[in-house]
Formats: C-alpha cells, structure tokens, sequence
C-alpha cells in the first residue's frame, strides 16, 4: 500500500532518533548522507552487520540505491541512539566482494544457509566464486571515523 509505504520512513526515523530505537531492533540503522547530484539531504533505515569500524549493509542492485555510493559518500550513520560519521562505498570487485561475503556469512551462519552456502568446521564459507544471486546484491561498507 503506497500510504503505508510513505509513512514508513519517517516512522523509522523517529524510532531510530528515540531511546525506543533499542526496541525496534539490534541491527537496524540509519544512513544520512548528501546526494552528489541533486545536493539534497537524504536518510534510509538499513539492516547492518558490524565488524570493529566496519558497518556492511546489503543493497539489493535492482533498487537502485547503492549507486549513489559508486565513489563514495561521506554518511552519518545512527546505530543504537549514536550518530557516528563515516565513509560509504560500494564494493564492486569480484575478488573484494567475495572477500566480505564470506565475512558476513562467518558472523551470520544462519544467512549463509539461505544461500546454499556450506561453512566449514572453522565458520568459513567454502565458495571460491560469488554465485548468480549474491551477485544482484550489492555490499555498502562504511568505514566509522569516530569508532575505536
């Protein structure tokens, strides 16, 4: 429902901006970056993995949104109540991006089984090649400049 959908955003904002935001999930965030083409301020809510300064959120490439972060984007990005700055970029190299998914999938083993993907006894993902489907998802990793 188009309605629904509008309100769904700035409902989330307002959580994420509030101490409820605890509430509505551990691993849900929102990114606030500038448009380089239009100059306009814009926010989205992601799901999020982190990894010491390392945030990755997965952008199905179809949505089109992961392109504004081609080059790379200075981000604000609000993790449990807590604005942090950062740099986003989009990890388009094969080898880089299966390098990440196989992060991912070792601190989230239930993903992995989502994707047909076997972990080995150490938590490793045995692929040498990103399937077809891992593919039409694109990886935003943002780098945390104020996290230690």
């Amino acid at each position: 429902m188009p309605i629904l959908d509008d309100l769904k955003i700035p409902l989330e904002k307002i959580i994420l901006n509030s101490p409820l935001h605890g509430l509505l999930s551990d691993d849900l965030a929102l990114i606030s970056f500038t448009d380089h083409l239009t100059g306009k301020r814009l926010s989205f809510s992601v799901e999020y993995q982190k990894e010491k300064r390392f945030i990755r959120v997965l952008c199905p490439r179809k949505e089109k949104c992961w392109k504004k972060f081609t080059y790379g984007a200075p981000v604000k990005i609000l993790i449990r109540g807590e604005a942090h700055q950062g740099w986003a970029e989009i990890i388009d190299d094969a080898v880089e991006s299966l390098k990440e998914w196989k992060t991912i999938f070792k601190h989230k083993p239930g993903f992995s089984e989502e994707f047909g993907i076997t972990l080995n006894q150490n938590g490793d993902a045995e692929i040498s090649e990103l399937p077809a489907e891992l593919a039409e998802i694109a990886i935003l990793r943002i780098e945390i400049s104020d996290l230690r």
